[in-house]
């Protein structure tokens, strides 16, 4: 196995953010979406969420988290209905972001013992966890320098859809803060690890939807979107525009979407899958619109935005209409997920004090809590 230097995985880096920084103005070409929305559409205020559980599992049936609830992270999974509430892992060594295998037969996941970061999988039921790789298999391993440590918070661990490949992130920190990042590729079974060289970004990459290929923010010839073969050959610039936060594909495999803070505001933009018709989404002065995630059916995009005050979870039509702001709550708003049939968001929010998970239609309805405990979760992933 090639070796390379320390394994980590990326973070949402909220807590040591400075805000962005200056930019050059948008170019005047950039086409917008047709019909802007510099408001939200009106949706009722839950501030106390429903406490009853939905009637029936809706599509995927299980979410997979990190919580602390037992002193120390682990793996969890719950139904959608809020029962059956199961702990998949029972070490003292913290575990951290799950990920499930496109057939969802697996969970990937990250654990740190002794200063030594590992990526693991297991069977879906917590049985058989293997090592696929550590930090004292890489040349640079040195579990004493403080440049270079694992912190536990957040998500990029990442299948290929065909199953077959894993991606991660080697972070590297200044003082209390990641600075930039490595990402890597490995085979499921432990073998044929793949630098990325030029992706000093992080989340990391992501997968196209044929497994082929990955797109991420990089240094392809500058800072810009980039995508290259997953072998690692084929390295392409799809945009030249700098600052931009982490590109996803849509499943359709036709469009990317990505944040960028272009002229000082973050917001939403769509570009087709080879970088034409690039066409703003989101409309604000807001300094952040940030982190989108396409539905499954490729028509929407969820992102979090900071146009009220606080962090809300706001969900846009991919042609920049039909804005809403779905969780509507004075408190900051997490992570969020789909449900694999496009019906429902899971996310983080700590309305009720700690961090806990809740769900909601994707129309902004029906919310319930599917947690409950003094304890904070996080790092969603649902089953396929």
């Amino acid at each position: 196995m090639r070796k390379f230097g320390m394994i980590f995985v990326s973070i949402y880096l909220a807590a040591c953010s400075t805000g962005g920084e200056v930019t050059p103005t948008i170019p005047a070409d950039i086409p917008s979406a047709s019909t802007p929305n510099p408001t939200q559409t009106g949706i009722s205020s839950t501030d106390t969420p429903i406490p009853a559980p939905l009637p029936t599992a809706v599509g995927g049936g299980k979410i997979a988290f990190t919580s602390d609830r037992d002193g120390y992270p682990e793996i969890y999974l719950v139904n959608t209905d809020g029962s059956g509430l199961t702990k998949l892992t029972n070490e003292i060594t913290p575990k951290f972001h799950p990920a499930w295998s496109p057939d969802g037969g697996k969970i990937a996941f990250a654990s740190i013992n002794e200063g030594v970061a590992s990526i693991y999988i297991m069977n879906a039921d917590g049985s058989n966890p293997t090592k696929l790789i550590d930090t004292t298999e890489v040349s640079l391993y040195n579990p004493a320098d403080p440049e270079l440590r694992f912190f536990g918070d957040g998500s990029s661990i990442s299948w290929s859809p065909d199953g077959g490949k894993i991606i991660f992130q080697i972070v590297h920190y200044i003082g209390c803060c990641a600075q930039h990042s490595n990402s890597f590729i490995i085979d499921a079974d432990g073998g044929n690890l793949i630098h990325i060289p030029e992706n000093e970004n992080f989340p990391g990459p992501d997968w196209s939807p044929d497994s082929r290929k990955i797109l991420f923010e990089g240094n392809c010839s500058e800072e810009a979107i980039c995508v290259m073969d997953a072998d690692g050959t084929n390295l392409t610039m799809l945009s030249q525009e700098n600052r931009t936060g982490r590109p996803v594909w849509s499943p359709d495999g036709k469009k990317i979407a990505f944040s960028t803070d272009w002229g000082g505001n973050s917001e939403i933009y769509v570009m087709d899958a080879d970088g034409a018709n690039l066409t703003r989404i989101s409309y604000t002065v807001s300094p952040w619109d940030n982190t989108p995630v396409w539905s499954p059916d490729s028509r929407k995009i969820a992102f979090n935005s900071y146009r009220d005050g606080n962090y809300e979870i706001y969900v846009v039509n991919a042609d920049g209409t039909g804005l809403i702001n779905l969780t509507n709550n004075p408190v900051d708003e997490g992570e969020k997920v789909w449900s694999p049939d496009g019906t429902k968001i899971a996310f983080v929010s700590s309305r009720d004090g700690d961090s806990g998970i809740f769900l909601i239609d994707a129309d902004g309805t029906n919310l319930i809590r599917l947690t409950n405990s003094n304890a904070n979760d996080h790092s969603l992933a649902w089953s396929p």
